[in-house]
Order: C-alpha cells, then structure tokens, then sequence
C-alpha cells in the first residue's frame, strides 16, 4: 500500500529538459570549448520545443557558467574551467562568509594530501621551477597582484606534480573558491610574507622527498592563509 505522504515524482519542466540535453552535448564532447550554438529558433526547431523554453535553457547554463554571450551577439560553449563553472558557488562564499571555514578545513584536507603524494612523484624539472618562483615571490611580497599571480603558478605545478588530474581539479576548484577572499587578505601588511615562508618550507621537503614534512608543511600553510583570511574579514573562524 503506498503511503499517505507518498510525494509525487514531480516532472521536469521543458526548459529543464533542454538544458539536460545541451549539457549532455558538452559532456560526450559533442559540444566543446569555444563552440558556437545556433540561434533560438534553429535550437527550438531542432528539439520540437518553443522558443521561450529555450531561452530559459541557456540563461540558466549562462548562470552555471557552461555558456556565454560574448559581444556581438552570439552564444559559445565556455573555456569549461573552474573559474567559469564555480561562478555560482564563489557567489554562495562571499554571501555566507563562515563558509570560508568549511572552504579552509577542505583544504588542508586536499592540499595536504597533494604536498604528501607530490614529495613522492615530483620530478627533478618541477622542483627547479619551484625553486625559481620562490625566487621571483621574493621580490613580489609587496606586490599583492603580482605575488597573487605567481601563487596561482606556484599551487598548479604543485598539484600538477601528484599526476593524479581529480586531484588537480578539485585542488584549481577549492583555489578558485577562495579567490576572493585571498585578494582582500593579500593587501594586508606581512600575509605575503607569511605565505612566502610557507612556501620555502614546502619546497624544502618536497626537495627532501619526505612526504610527512611535505603533508605539514602545505597543511600550516592552508592554515596561516585561512587565519590571514578570517582576520581580513573580520569573521571568527
């Protein structure tokens, strides 16, 4: 006998049914990076729907970051990186800012992890472009964009050195996430320098091939930037 609060399987709208089947498109590479959809009304007569179901469609993959209008009209499939796809999520962070201390708490998780594993399998080429940007980040520590933009590096060979790609992409993921947050915290005196002697610490035992020091190392770093970080919001973490 079905019970009385039984809910009802609630049936998709069209629109929804649209956006499945464009995504489906990206997902089985039918659809790639850069490619440009046809108009409304050839979309419209191709899946036997109106026009208006299609254009609820793409706003809401607009909104997910699966597609964008570039100027001049036109709708392309988007580059697909984290920074397109997390869109709506770094939104939900800014708006909640004790999310920052699940964000924090997930990293050191991961990147903990990364910095164990890259001790085991980074190559000799690696350490020595790590080597170099620690000698560029030093004399960036007064340059919040400048050192931002070295560190994105600095995280991606990194992670790049576990050779294990779900790694990298939920690492580039959790990076993304905080993006915004690490721009305020990087203007603010002695965070940059703080980050740099973490960063020598990690290449120290990367360099050593010891994976323990290596674990710590990225974990003490995960949490100085999110104490920086809480103390440039002003939140409690």
């Amino acid at each position: 006998m079905i019970p009385a609060d039984f809910e009802p399987i609630e049936r998709s709208s069209v629109a929804e049914q649209v956006a499945k089947k464009l995504l489906d498109l990206v997902r089985t590479k039918n659809l790639r990076p850069g490619d440009q959809l046809p108009p409304e009304r050839e979309l419209a007569a191709a899946m036997q729907v109106s026009r208006p179901s299609v254009r609820e469609a793409l706003r809401g993959l607009q909104i997910l970051g699966v597609l964008k209008v570039r100027q001049g009209g036109g709708i392309y499939v988007s580059s697909l990186e984290a920074s397109d796809l997390l869109g709506p999520l770094q939104l939900l962070i800014t708006l909640n800012e004790h999310n920052v201390n699940a964000l924090y708490e997930s990293r050191k998780l991961i990147d903990g992890g990364i910095g164990r594993m890259a001790a085991e399998r980074i190559t000799a080429e690696d350490l020595t472009r790590m080597k170099n940007m620690l000698i560029v980040q030093r004399g960036l520590i007064n340059d919040p964009i400048g050192f931002r933009v070295s560190d994105v590096e600095f995280h991606r060979v990194l992670s790049d050195a576990t050779g294990n790609p779900f790694l990298v992409r939920v690492s580039t993921s959790l990076y993304v996430l905080g993006m915004e947050y690490r721009r305020i915290a990087a203007e603010t005196p002695g965070v940059l320098g703080q980050s740099f002697r973490d960063h020598e610490l990690i290449v120290a035992a990367l360099a050593a091939r010891d994976p323990d020091a290596a674990e710590a190392a990225m974990v003490q770093h995960m949490t100085n930037v999110h104490l920086s970080t809480v103390n440039a919001m002003d939140i409690t973490p």
